[in-house]
């Protein structure tokens, strides 16, 4: 214990020379996070950044970023200041719309741990909002120390063992300055009312709530491993989800939401949880089912459901050469790199009407100089390609012929001839490998 009886907040680093960046919004936790952070790269030889999501949606907004950017340039550390629009008729409401934006940011982060300040209170109270909204185990595990996000990020909390009364009194002992974010204090929030509300009178009445719930969630998290691994055994231990129709439904409802949670979707209430297995486990083998969800599309094909983005129209797109054709943040990009011997033969691309344009049904294209010509339906069916997946699929034409389709490949009449020059189309969308 320091002097006066406050226990310090500290944090060992999560790996040696590991980069770290901390999401700072400039509250007293985020605060209290960054100094302990900063110390603890001193000691370790660690590389500390900070990012602060610019949700624009205070009128205070502008000046918590002038306060983070001073902060960390006092502490001589890298700050990004991101700015997020969000889309206030998506249906998530707006804290979920605001959480949503800010995860998107720290999956796209560079560094290796984007550190979060969730404390023991926040943990608290979110398994008791959890628990009010009748979730199953995974909700009622509460937020893990460390998680990844997308494969790639380590999403970590190092604060979870400390109540927000040890922050405030370790902050105050430091003298450290932090702002105020008005909207804690508007109990049309649920978090905020369960805060301001409902705490107080637990604290009265069972001044251990807190430490009784943070055993319930570790004990629900020690659960939850065991439902993952029969939902794996249950074929949802992959990309996609195997629909062996003689599951019982609870097996089923347990896969389901192995299968939504590994693809970080939202979890459907029961109600809905239960049409979604029930449309995908007993449709027709042959049925085409596509369910909207929290912002993807769950379809089946082939005896297995996917994930696909929610449905977006591919636009027809003049094409007059250039290197990129921008297709929208949802579909992505096609690239056209300079090649010799391979991809569209260049000398074709200087004539006639080029465009990029999705599938209107009927087209065919001849992959061999000696080849038949063949429906794109069915080379798009041989490479196993998803119904909602062929849709997506931005097509190159030159006037009425169908010159390029990504994973399929080039018409043989425009391919480009060895020691040609040529241009090698891209199709490359966020997360997923480039088609060509």
């Amino acid at each position: 214990m320091a002097r006066g009886g406050v226990r310090p907040v500290a944090i060992s680093w999560p790996a040696a020379g590991a980069t770290v960046c901390v999401g700072f919004s400039g509250g007293l936790d985020s605060t209290v996070l960054l100094h302990a952070l900063h110390a603890a790269a001193r000691g370790e030889g660690g590389t500390l950044n900070a990012v602060h999501v610019h949700h624009g949606l205070s009128p205070n907004a502008d000046a918590w970023a002038q306060f983070c950017a001073a902060e960390c340039a006092r502490l001589a550390i890298r700050l990004d200041v991101v700015r997020v629009r969000l889309d206030r008729a998506s249906g998530l409401g707006l804290e979920a719309e605001a959480r949503q934006a800010r995860y998107a940011v720290y999956a796209a982060r560079p560094e290796a741990f984007v550190a979060l300040a969730h404390h023991r209170d926040d943990q608290a109270e979110g398994v008791l909002l959890q628990l009010f909204r009748g979730t199953g185990l995974k909700g009622a595990a509460g937020m893990p120390a460390a998680r990844t996000l997308q494969g790639r990020v380590t999403l970590w909390r190092p604060l979870l063992e400390y109540s927000r009364e040890e922050l405030e009194t370790h902050a105050r002992a430091l003298g450290l300055r932090w702002v105020e974010d008005e909207s804690n204090a508007r109990l049309a929030h649920d978090r905020n009312f369960v805060r301001h509300e409902i705490a107080p009178r637990l604290d009265a009445r069972f001044p251990a709530w807190r430490d009784a719930l943070a055993r319930f969630a570790s004990h629900a998290g020690e659960a939850q491993p065991l439902l993952d691994a029969l939902a794996a055994m249950d074929g949802a231990g992959g990309p996609t989800l195997a629909l062996d129709a003689a599951l019982p439904a609870p097996r089923r409802a347990n896969a389901v939401r192995a299968f939504l949670a590994s693809h970080g979707l939202a979890m459907p209430s029961d109600a809905r949880l239960a049409e979604i297995a029930h449309q995908l486990f007993e449709a027709r083998g042959d049925a085409r089912v596509a369910i909207d969800h929290d912002g993807a599309r769950i379809t089946r094909y082939r005896g297995a459901a996917r994930i696909e983005p929610a449905h977006v129209a591919m636009p027809r797109l003049a094409w007059h050469g250039e290197h990129r054709l921008d297709l929208g943040e949802a579909l992505g990009t096609v690239d056209f790199e300079d090649a010799v011997g391979e991809g569209v033969a260049a000398a074709r691309t200087r004539e006639g009407e080029w465009f990029v344009a999705p599938r209107a049904g009927g087209e065919r294209m001849r992959l061999a100089a000696r080849g038949r010509t063949r429906t794109l339906k069915n080379l798009l069916q041989e490479r196993g390609l998803a119904p909602a997946e062929r849709e997506r699929l931005p097509l190159l034409f030159h006037g009425a012929s169908l010159v390029w389709a990504p994973g399929v490949g080039i018409a043989a009449e425009y391919a480009c001839g060895p020691g040609e020059p040529g241009l090698k189309p891209l199709w490359r969308v966020a997360g997923k490998a480039p088609l060509c």
